[in-house]
């Protein structure tokens, strides 16, 4: 949730409204045993005050609006501290990743959303990374904590299945990509010919075998053309109603005809959909060995040791005793190295890649993963339906969203009257 937050944040701000200095430094309110700077209120008040002026809304009451801004930086050293308390970090690697996402999503490379800032202000991309990590901080407590508070039962969910809330949990959902090649609102009838013949041409390539990708780049004039026309997932009922008509018998992959709107010409190819009526998984039942390099045991001398495992297979040892007798995995080990049936995206890639990879019977090669090295044997190949479950996965993260809204507003309430405050600036109350 954070990314998206912070994208939507630093999408409508200036640059130079985050990275100007505020030559002020006396307090503006006391938390515990920290402090939050008048600088930083005057700071969050001209960042509000440029979103509001670029909206072309109009403001609260600058003293009620002080008081509402201070709140949300007293709440946010209350929630810094806690984490600092539980031990929350965030590392270099996923800061680094949601600082890509970032400059991802304002159509920029991380070069250059680093250059744009600093442009403005030496410091900037470092108070940006800053921001940034605190956000993550706090957004890994909260989702912790009150986390923790929800308790959902599977009466609940039986409940929630049998409610008509249900139905648009249960909708399915689209992930479409479309050309479109707009006209203006006064189009002639020459331009709406003439786009007519552009949408043809783009079609034209499609049924050549061009990828729809690249032929959105070349011949679309919408404004995510560069992203390959990517709406991302949308349930049915979120579609125009053009696109969902055109979607319902496209397969993953296929392309509709030229559909054709007030606002111009469209091609439409559905990336994927995903619903609840029937989800077939593919499955494969799977065992394996692994052997984990540890203090006495070297890299090298763990992928020996699973080479002779390997030739002892090849000579005809049976595949259960060696992994009970051998595997590090201490979980399958017991029961002959059997991981029953895996779908897709349950192990991780190299694992997933080589059971993929090997015929249903057939022994692996020794191979790498994160935890060491493994001998897998594929047992089985199956198509699992697996709707039921899914339907309850949906109906339990529909329930989880609706309570955490709730309880976030309720631990938040409880830190804010636990925490020591003291408002030194006379501008804003001292009210929770």
């Amino acid at each position: 949730m954070y990314r998206y937050l912070l994208i939507a944040l630093l999408a409508s701000l200036p640059i130079s409204s985050i990275a100007a200095p505020i030559a002020l430094d006396r307090i503006a309110a006391i938390v515990d045993e920290d402090v939050v700077l008048q600088s930083e209120l005057e700071q969050r008040l001209a960042d509000i005050r440029y979103q509001y002026s670029a909206r072309q809304q109009s403001l609260p009451h600058e003293d009620i609006l002080k008081k509402q801004l201070l709140e949300q930086l007293i709440l946010e050293r209350i929630q810094l501290s806690q984490a600092e308390r539980a031990g929350v970090r965030i590392d270099d690697n996923s800061l680094n990743a949601a600082i890509n996402d970032i400059a991802s999503q304002n159509a920029m490379t991380l070069a250059d959303f680093r250059n744009k800032l600093e442009a403005e202000n030496s410091g900037s991309y470092k108070q940006i990374r800053e921001q940034i990590r605190r956000e993550m901080v706090i957004s890994r407590l909260r989702n912790k904590r009150v986390g923790d508070r929800i308790r959902i039962s599977e009466q609940d969910i039986d409940n929630f299945l049998a409610s008509p809330q249900s139905q648009l949990a249960l909708q399915t959902e689209y992930r479409l990509a479309h050309l479109t090649i707009n006209v203006p609102d006064s189009a002639s009838p020459q331009d709406w010919e003439s786009a007519k013949q552009k949408a043809e041409q783009a079609f034209t390539q499609l049924q050549a075998g061009k990828a729809f990708f690249n032929v959105v780049t070349e011949f679309s004039n919408s404004e995510d053309a560069l992203q390959g026309g990517d709406m991302g997932w949308r349930k049915s009922a979120q579609l125009p109603d053009l696109f969902r008509e055109a979607a319902e018998p496209l397969q993953r992959g296929q392309y509709s005809a030229i559909l054709k709107s007030a606002a111009g010409y469209h091609i439409i190819t559905v990336i994927d959909k995903r619903g609840a009526q029937q989800m077939l998984i593919k499955q494969r039942h799977v065992r394996h060995i692994l052997i984990k390099p540890s203090e006495i045991l070297t890299l090298e001398d763990a992928k020996q040791k699973a080479d002779d495992l390997r030739q002892r297979l090849d000579k005809g040892a049976d595949f259960a005793e060696l992994a009970k007798t051998y595997s590090d995995d201490a979980g399958s080990a017991r029961n002959g190295g059997d991981l029953t049936w895996v779908g897709t995206g349950e192990m991780v890639p190299s694992f997933e890649d080589m059971m993929q990879k090997t015929p249903v019977n057939d022994i692996s090669p020794v191979f790498e993963s994160p935890f060491g090295w493994h001998i897998l044997q594929v047992l089985g190949e199956r198509e699992q339906d697996m709707s039921e479950q899914y339907k309850r996965n949906l109906a339990r993260q529909a329930l989880y969203a609706r309570q955490f809204e709730d309880e976030k507003l309720s631990w938040t309430r409880e830190l804010r009257a636990e925490a020591f405050v003291q408002i030194k600036d006379n501008s804003a109350s001292n009210t929770p």
